[in-house]
């Protein structure tokens, strides 16, 4: 078996299986193509004659060293360009999709098999210049072409070129050329914040393949007005990150082979779309898919939404809320929490619940045994709506769990129960409304314990008429006075006065002598 070498590393030959890659194996200038197709046996198997006829721009060995700072590779790990994920839509890319060969080149756009388009430019010299230009616009220069094939049907055309390889235009390229559609998503990416996953779109990413369900520029500008801010405010969020982030699939998923189901984002396991395809209908969070942008890394899939975590996703992306996550799916609640909504979620960090639990001298096994109890614990930091620090107000709403809790708004800071809601770590937005950090567990005050029966209450609320007329009904009266609890809805002395009217009576004694009083 012949063997050729490709920067240290020794790949077998297969036997030929097309004029195109017979003529490929008997350059010598073209080992690492070689060694690429035999790498990534589809694309080479599709070269098979009975598939052509072909046309091929066939980068050199020179031409794929020169691509390696493009690619971010160093010259010490040129190996590693053969073990990219991308590597096989790189090869595709450089094969024309067409009828017939085509030699020589003309101007035009013309569609690769990769299914992207590459730009042919010749230029007017009297020995014209044949370019093909895909991501880099200084393009790959053809040096030669020659028709290849079996004796007397040479139906293919390969093109040399020695300078640089033929490279798709990767995903956050794509998107920064399609600014009608995407410039505020690029704007996000081009953020500090974001500088990683800007890189893992573009070429210098080691090859990997990436899906990306873009929200369009009129949904981030519907996602602004909803929230009342600025795109400035939006790029300046904290949580912009995760946001873009949970749009973001490792691996290239094409809508026809999206299968329902979840997929875990960039955002990590917690923060998981939900897709479902039903016919060539693909929706992603219950928002419907639209057109789909191909890259040379990956896929863009154009939406009319942003996505939005839900606040149990979003408890769940920080390492710093893992007691609260546990205590939730503890309780039986995250299905609750990842509903509709809006709710409003005061999130106490594991430091917070720590001292918890060393307050009611418990472990969190036992906090958790009691599972009704740390439900009612759990709800009672919810608010089933959307508050915003901003919006936020001194006021009492009522919480999930039913006792009210006590917000205080003093210019710009917010406290609840007197505990303090950090400005920094508020407003993490979700889906289904908003987490705002808290640094202790809120506790559930106690039921007030009635002191007075409605007796007492009647006489210290100066209802004298219905306290005289409690007097002459003394079982009634009796009753009353006992340990059992009664809701009275108690007429004042004015009332009992027009009600002597309204029974036909002279005044208020004939009220208090009826037989049935």
């Amino acid at each position: 078996m012949r063997m050729f070498a490709v920067a240290g590393v020794f790949l077998p030959l297969a036997a030929a299986q097309s004029a195109v890659f017979t003529h490929i194996e008997a350059s010598a200038d073209h080992t690492t193509l070689e060694s690429a197709l035999n790498k990534v046996t589809a694309v080479k198997d599709a070269l098979a004659d009975a598939n052509g006829p072909f046309t091929m721009v066939a980068p050199t060995d020179a031409a794929f060293t020169a691509a390696l700072p493009e690619l971010g590779i160093a010259a010490a790990d040129a190996a590693t360009l053969l073990d990219r994920a991308d590597l096989g839509e790189i090869l595709k890319y450089q094969v024309l999709s067409t009828t017939e060969k085509v030699n020589p080149l003309t101007a035009g756009d013309m569609t690769t098999v990769q299914g992207m388009t590459a730009t042919v430019t010749v230029s007017s010299d009297a020995t014209p210049v044949t370019k093909v230009v895909g991501s880099n616009s200084a393009g790959v220069t053809i040096s030669s072409s020659a028709d290849v094939g079996t004796s007397g049907n040479e139906e293919h055309a390969v093109h040399v070129c020695t300078d640089r390889i033929l490279l798709p235009k990767p995903v956050y390229q794509v998107a920064s050329e399609a600014t009608d559609l995407f410039s505020t998503l690029v704007a996000a990416l081009d953020t500090a914040g974001l500088e990683d996953v800007k890189t893992g779109l573009g070429l210098q990413n080691g090859g990997a393949l990436h899906t990306v369900f873009a929200p369009t520029n009129d949904a981030f500008t519907a996602y602004l007005t909803a929230r009342g801010i600025d795109s400035d405010t939006l790029l300046a969020d904290g949580e912009l990150a995760n946001i873009v982030k949970y749009h973001i699939l490792a691996g290239k998923v094409m809508a026809a082979d999206v299968a329902t189901g979840e997929q875990a984002t960039l955002y990590g396991d917690a923060g998981k779309l939900s897709l479902v395809k039903d016919g060539s209908t693909v929706t992603v969070d219950g928002v419907t898919v639209g057109s789909e942008v191909l890259a040379g890394n990956g896929v863009i899939h154009q939406i009319p939404s942003v996505l939005m975590p839900n606040v149990v996703e979003v408890a769940k992306g920080s390492s710093d809320f893992s007691r609260l996550v546990e205590a939730v799916v503890a309780a039986d609640l995250a299905t609750t929490l990842t509903g509709a909504g809006p709710f409003t979620v005061f999130a106490p960090t594991n430091a917070a619940f720590d001292a918890y639990l060393t307050k009611v001298s418990k472990t969190m096994d036992e906090l958790k045994a009691d599972k009704d109890a740390l439900a009612a614990l759990l709800k009672y930091h919810v608010v089933p709506s959307e508050v915003m620090l901003a919006d936020a107000t001194t006021s009492t709403p009522a919480s999930v769990e039913g006792s009210t809790l006590d917000l205080v708004k003093t210019g710009d800071d917010l406290t609840v129960n007197g505990v303090a809601v950090p400005a920094a770590t508020a407003n993490k937005q979700a889906g289904n409304g908003v987490v705002h950090v808290i640094g202790e567990v809120l506790e559930i005050p106690a039921a007030s314990t009635p002191t007075k029966n409605v007796v007492e209450l009647a006489v210290d609320n100066s209802l004298a008429n219905l306290v005289t007329a409690l007097g002459k009904a003394p079982a009634l009266k009796t009753l009353l006075e006992g340990e059992s609890q009664y809701t009275l809805f108690g007429p004042t002395d004015a009332a009992f006065t027009a009600a002597a009217a309204a029974l036909g009576e002279d005044d208020l004694a004939g009220v208090l002598g009826r037989a049935d009083l």
